[in-house]
């Protein structure tokens, strides 16, 4: 048997400098679903960084960019459920808690702190109901979701037929920042943390575990039909935070807008890496995928570059992203 060569000046076999293979780079892109979109943040950052000559603008980059990555984290707990679990009402449902907060909340002195539970609670109602139309019909969640979409639709639509705007707001500080700190940290860090306060209780595992094979998780003892309610309830919630977000950014209503982060939220999280199957990926994931599509977006506005290419682009970046998903997936399960 060949011996491996060792190098005398260092003592270290050559066996140790063989190159990584390509199934162990897909095992670990497996292991770290976000990997791809990670690398493609880093690039559209410097590229952003170096066309605006390192003048970024952190404060109010990162309040236009928490609509829609909050969008994207509000969709995500849906889809790790499983169950071709989707959840398609997330931006009008951003729309329409803004609505009712610039319209009704604000004009009735509930424009303040108070208004922080209130907005929060109407976002987790409104995607706890979607959770048990779901469960309870038992009725695909594409298709619960969907009914629900052109509901909140047509109630934006009713509450404020115009744009409204917002006199003087708190909110408009989340669009700036809070003494020394962007605002759009604490929009954006308000469901990552929450997200991590469920890994330290068993919910979390608990819903990768539904995601992952229901019917395993039943035969466990897992209340399948509750964890996946309380995983759209979560997504409500999550877009509430991004109604304020959006609220502070533009200081008014526009229920003609509000369609916009329908389709993005979704690409984003597959972009992240979180499995539209169910059982894998996280709100870290789907904040990095919107910020590829987010810096994509800025950088060609920047260069000036026809915005019909931009569609083609996102689309290109998410068929590559669920290929390669799709092709770590196979590494991992061969032996």
């Amino acid at each position: 048997m060949a011996l491996p060569e060792v190098h005398s000046a260092t003592g270290i076999s050559s066996a140790s400098w063989s190159p990584v293979s390509a199934s162990d780079l897909l095992r670990l892109l497996n292991r770290y679903s976000f990997g791809f979109a990670l690398l493609l943040m880093v690039a559209l950052l410097l590229a952003n960084l170096a066309e605006e000559s390192w003048n970024f603008g952190w404060s109010d980059q990162l309040a236009n960019f928490a609509p829609m990555a909050l969008a994207a984290m509000a969709s995500t707990p849906a889809i790790i459920s499983g169950g071709g679990g989707f959840d398609l009402t997330i931006s009008p449902l951003i729309y329409f808690i803004g609505e009712i907060f610039i319209i009704w909340l604000a004009p009735n002195g509930l424009g303040g702190a108070e208004s922080v539970p209130i907005v929060l609670l109407i976002g987790a109602g409104v995607g706890m109901l979607n959770g048990l139309l779901i469960i309870g019909l038992r009725v695909p969640p594409v298709v619960a979701t969907l009914s629900m979409y052109f509901v909140l639709i047509g109630a934006d639509l009713k509450i404020a037929p115009n744009p409204q705007y917002l006199s003087t707001s708190w909110v408009q500080h989340l669009a700036h920042s809070v003494g020394p700190v962007p605002g759009a940290v604490f929009t954006l860090g308000f469901p990552l943390v929450v997200w991590g306060l469920l890994g330290l209780i068993p919910y979390r595992r608990t819903l990768y575990a539904v995601g992952s094979n229901d019917a395993t998780a039943f035969a466990s003892g897992v209340d399948v039909s509750a964890v996946r309610v309380a995983a759209y309830t979560l997504g409500g919630l999550f877009a509430a935070v991004g109604a304020l977000a959006l609220v502070g950014l533009t200081v008014s209503a526009n229920s003609n807008l509000s369609q916009t982060y329908t389709l993005l939220a979704i690409a984003s999280v597959a972009l992240g890496g979180t499995s539209l199957w169910g059982g894998r990926g996280g709100l870290v994931g789907s904040m990095i995928g919107a910020a590829c599509i987010y810096l994509l977006g800025n950088l060609l506005t920047t260069l000036q570059i026809d915005p019909s290419y931009l569609q083609v682009m996102y689309g290109g970046m998410l068929v590559f992203a669920v290929i390669l998903g799709g092709v770590a997936a196979k590494a991992k399960a061969a032996p």
